[in-house]
């Protein structure tokens, strides 16, 4: 007698939505100060970056290739490599732009450099607040249960940016960071729950 195929399990939407929601808010994207110390290879580098930003991209997702991180150096959105080796500077740059680029164009990761430029504002201090902005609005947009998503979850979120000073920096450029976050954490937002309805339907 042929023996009778099990039916599989009906998917479980919000037991996979809690899932996603425990990811998202156990992010952790690594400071500068938890940067390797040693310079970096190529292909270290983008190891390093892919595994870092794996959970904003979508599964199978080029996040960033050697090619890439040529085009970014011609670009002038990271620094040229030296003795085609890689440091923190390096690294938070491409991590910056890398993060940005699911939403912004290269060229428009190019003007937000030179704003942060022109308000005396480090790369790499700007690269830990957005670390820590990114994780914040992450844990905001992705509540436990689904049923306490709100559109305005992230309102209360905000980007510090200082100066090489010390001092705030004032004007449009910190709110146009936070609203890069937003789209950021928006975008990964949709396709996550786009890809749990695919799953249950």
């Amino acid at each position: 007698m042929r023996k009778k195929t099990e039916a599989p399990e009906p998917f479980d939407y919000e037991q996979a939505y809690r899932d996603t929601s425990a990811q998202m808010q156990e992010i952790h994207i690594m400071r500068i100060e938890e940067m390797p110390r040693i310079e970096l290879y190529l292909d270290q580098l983008i190891s390093l970056v892919s595994t870092e930003l794996s959970p904003l991209y979508e599964p199978g997702d080029k996040i960033v290739t050697g090619s890439m991180v040529n085009n970014y150096v011609k670009q002038k959105v990271m620094p040229a490599p030296t003795r085609k080796r890689y440091n923190r500077t390096h690294l938070a740059a491409l991590m910056f732009v890398c993060c940005l680029k699911r939403v912004l164009t290269i060229s428009q990761v190019s003007s937000l450099l030179l704003m942060l430029e022109q308000a005396n504002v480090d790369v790499e201090l700007a690269y830990d607040e957005l670390a820590c902005t990114l994780e914040k609005a992450l844990a905001a947009r992705f509540p436990e249960n689904l049923k306490d998503v709100e559109d305005d979850a992230m309102d209360e979120i905000r980007m510090n940016l200082v100066d090489r000073t010390g001092s705030p920096v004032s004007g449009e450029l910190p709110a146009i960071m936070e609203s890069a976050v937003s789209l950021v954490v928006n975008r990964a937002f949709v396709e996550k729950l786009l890809a749990l309805e695919a799953r249950r339907s």
